[in-house]
């Protein structure tokens, strides 16, 4: 098991899901949610195909965090998924920029509603990302293209927004995943200002995530963003291929980069059927393999109730998945 303690802080590697290989891998894994029992739902853009690049077909796919494939969601509606969310009834609900529109869906995949078109006014996107309910479960949308965030009731009635293009506190600019902590406070990824901003529930700023000093904290193009139960902040820094994670007040406590070191279930039950893909793999230069485990352009970042944290590893086909353990102690060795 690989660990990293820092701070009176530890978290665990545990695994990794799927693989580019398998009949439940991933292609392009993007946005991901999960329910507190540990349920997960990612989105994965299919592959392109053939000399027309033509994509395949967007699925949502639906498992345990403990990698056991639950099912799969043929949304046929959807092109370019950018966020999920849950609401209380459990229904998934989905944003897709290339639609410009919301999508929610019941538990066997049935579509139940659907609002948006593209435009600035009240009610339309440009390019919606990252999505969550609050406690009134109300959906709050990252409207990217018009740098804001819009908020609806979960049947798609608009109930308000905030945002402005720019780069000075509170302001936008191209903002992509989105989160809620328990006090209610939205923290936003500033994608092309590269940080994050958490603002009370109604848009006003608080503070930002991402130095411009040199302590180890900036961020390039972060993609989304997190908080555990005990308010680190945890933001994926697309463009650094690794998780940064923070002090609730923003100070940088430590990250991650991803430590796949052996093969998912998925991925090693196809490995077995295929010798060929074995004998390839064992002639790999060792370095590439420590390589093989790092996050390649990290996406999407969810917490279930056990503090246990997935992130989908678009450029691998994977989720890896860590876990926060917040009794553990450094082992003791006597001289």
């Amino acid at each position: 098991m690989l660990t990293t303690t820092v701070a009176g802080r530890t978290w665990h590697f545990s695994h990794s899901i799927g693989m580019h290989v398998g009949p439940e891998g991933f292609t392009h894994p993007s946005p991901v949610e999960a329910a507190a029992d540990g349920t997960l739902y990612v989105a994965d853009t299919g592959a392109v195909e053939g000399a027309g690049q033509a994509y395949g077909q967007t699925k949502i796919r639906k498992l345990r965090i403990e990698d056991e494939f639950l099912s799969e969601m043929d949304v046929v509606d959807l092109t370019w998924p950018q966020g999920l969310a849950l609401s209380r009834d459990g229904n998934i609900y989905c944003s897709d920029a290339y639609h410009h529109a919301i999508f929610a869906y019941g538990a066997d995949g049935t579509q139940i509603a659907h609002w948006g078109e593209q435009g600035s006014g009240e009610g339309q996107f440009q390019r919606p990302a990252g999505l969550a309910f609050d406690s009134d479960d109300n959906l709050l949308v990252v409207d990217t293209g018009n740098a804001r965030v819009q908020k609806f009731s979960k049947e798609g009635k608009p109930l308000g927004a905030w945002g402005t293009e720019g780069s000075g506190e509170g302001e936008l600019n191209q903002p992509w995943g989105l989160t809620i902590d328990q006090a209610g406070d939205v923290y936003v990824a500033d994608w092309a200002n590269d940080r994050v901003q958490k603002f009370t529930p109604g848009g006003t700023f608080l503070t930002r995530f991402g130095s411009t000093i040199e302590d180890g904290g900036q961020l390039r193009r972060p993609s989304d963003v997190a908080v555990d139960s005990q308010g680190d902040v945890y933001v994926v820094d697309w463009g650094n291929n690794r998780i940064q994670i923070y002090y609730p007040d923003g100070d940088i406590i430590s990250g991650l980069y991803g430590d796949a070191n052996a093969f998912s279930k998925g991925a090693q039950a196809t490995m077995d059927v295929n010798p060929d893909y074995m004998r390839a793999f064992k002639r790999v230069n060792p370095v590439e393999l420590i390589n093989f485990g790092r996050f390649d352009r990290p996406r999407g970042i969810a917490i279930d109730g056990q503090d246990r944290i997935a992130v989908t590893d678009c450029g691998r086909g994977r989720v890896q998945v860590y876990a926060k353990d917040k009794d553990y102690l450094v082992p003791q060795f006597n001289a």
